[in-house]
Parts: C-alpha cells; structure tokens; sequence
C-alpha cells in the first residue's frame, strides 16, 4: 500500500529514490509501504514529498510547491511571482499542503517544518507564521476567511482565528487552538462544506468524519453530524460538488482502495461508487 499523502487541490507523486549506498544510512529499522523510517526524530518519514499544485479560485495565479518551495505564477501577467517573508522565513522542510481561500486574497501552506503560512496574495507577502506542535499534513480556510484550520500528524485539528486581519498589517502571536481529534490516526485531507456548516476531515484508518462547525470554533467543535464509512483504504481526498434540483452539496471521496465515492454529508449515505482500478490521491471537479 502507498502510503497517502494529503493533496490540498492536486498531487503529483513521483518515485521514491532508493539510495546509491545503502550502508551510509542512519540505522534503518524498517521499510514498509514504500517508506523509510530511521530511528531517532520519531521515526521521521524520509520519503519524497509529493508536488502540490492549487489553482486561485478565478484564475489569476497558480500555486506550486515542491520540497520546501514555494513557487507562485502570475497566469495574467506571465510570469513568476518571488513570495516575500521577512519575519520567519521561508519553508524549511517539505511543504504538504497549500491552499488557497475562497475569495483568493489569503494562500495558506504548512508542512514537515511544523509552520502554517498565510500569505497575502496582493503582495505575496507572509502576513502570519503559526508554529505548530506536530508536523502538518492538511489545511483548510472558512468560506468567509475568518478561520483557518490545520491538521497534524497525531491527528488532531487546530483552528486559528483570522477576524482581526488586515492585507496591509502582519498578525502578531497568533496561536492555533485544538478544536478536534481523529484519535492517533493521520489526517490525510481537510474541506469545508461550502455552506460553511462542516468541517470534514479523513484520515488513514479509511474514516470521513463530518463535524458540525461551531459559531464560536476557538472552544472546540465537539458535534459530530456523522462518519462516512465505506472505504477500506486510507482516504486520500475529498471535494464538494453541487448538482441541480439537490439542495445540499455532495462530498466526492478518493481512496486507496481504488475507489471515488460520493455521499451525502448530512446523514452519511453512500450515494455512488466508482471503481477506478487505481490508488485515488487526488480528486478535482471540472
């Protein structure tokens, strides 16, 4: 089984290089599902980061990361875009998430270095560095862009709240508070309902977990609307979609288990399912 990465919009995942003198390795305890793990650091995942790509909600850049960069194209102008940060730094380690907010002013990028980035895309200038705990493996932004929320490699999600902000002043001292917990497993993708009411989260262990989002998210999210079950695999992917005459939005799944699915989020009903003969790491509505 490959192991699942997060994808914010798209992924790209190329081989996993196998080294040229093995004996130069640190102590290797172990090698499964494609990954290395080497003793110390926590058992620190050694494989090669995925690129990420997350296109602007109407067009005007793309955003790319690829290891601990960040690349951003002007799709207007043609050209390429340097981001700025003067507080932090830039990404120190490989980058597992990006994404951009709904009405395309905020980019939000985390990772392997523990930093959650929120750059403003007037300037592509870092507005706001939050540290956190655990490496990042998924982040997601509110509707409105007054939260932003991130996934951890122990499975828990945090929130941090943007109300305050400004395009033209840095956030000082944000720090993220825990709103929910998957209980060990990682949490693989993060999506908001586009109705703002859920936040949907999915994990390793093959589990949708549907929350309800509260008015007042920094004292925790402790409603769970439902779990969609159905997947045997790591669920690597989620995205909503609207069809006509439904009321609701419908939630697209990918999987390991080969398998797209499509359900309805407000009582967990497994609508559809498409065999596609392949692992499923990302998905994209057209």
């Amino acid at each position: 089984m490959t192991d699942p990465t997060p994808s914010s919009v798209r992924a790209f995942k190329g081989p996993i290089s196998e080294p040229k003198n093995p004996k130069k390795l640190p102590c290797l305890s172990q090698m499964s599902d494609g990954i290395l793990m080497e003793e110390g650091e926590g058992n620190r995942e050694t494989e090669v980061a995925p690129a990420l790509l997350a296109v602007h909600p109407f067009d005007k850049f793309v955003a790319v990361s690829v290891g601990a960069e960040l690349r951003i194209f002007d799709l207007q102008g043609g050209y390429s875009v340097l981001v700025k940060d003067d507080s932090a730094g830039l990404h120190k380690d490989s980058i597992r998430a990006i994404r951009f907010s709904a009405h395309g002013k905020l980019l939000v990028s985390a990772g392997d270095d523990k930093l959650v980035k929120i750059w403003t895309t007037d300037s592509w200038c870092c507005t706001t560095t939050v540290y956190s705990e655990k490496r990042v493996s998924a982040v997601a932004i509110t509707n409105d862009s007054h939260f932003v929320c991130f996934a951890d490699k122990f499975g828990v999600v945090w929130v941090v709240d943007l109300t305050d902000y400004s395009e033209n002043q840095a956030l000082v001292n944000k720090k993220a508070v825990p709103i929910l917990a998957h209980y060990c497993s990682i949490i693989t993708t993060l999506e908001f309902s586009p109705d703002g009411r859920f936040l949907i989260s999915a994990d390793r262990d093959s589990k949708i977990r549907v929350t309800v989002f509260p008015k007042k998210p920094l004292v925790g999210a402790h409603e769970i609307q439902r779990f969609c079950l159905g997947h045997t695999e790591f669920v690597s992917c989620l995205a909503f979609v609207s069809i006509p005459d439904c009321h609701e939005a419908l939630l697209v799944s990918g999987s390991g288990d080969s398998t797209v699915r499509l359900w309805d989020v407000t009582d967990g009903t497994l609508l559809d399912t498409c065999e596609v003969g392949t692992e499923v790491l990302a998905v994209d509505l057209i």
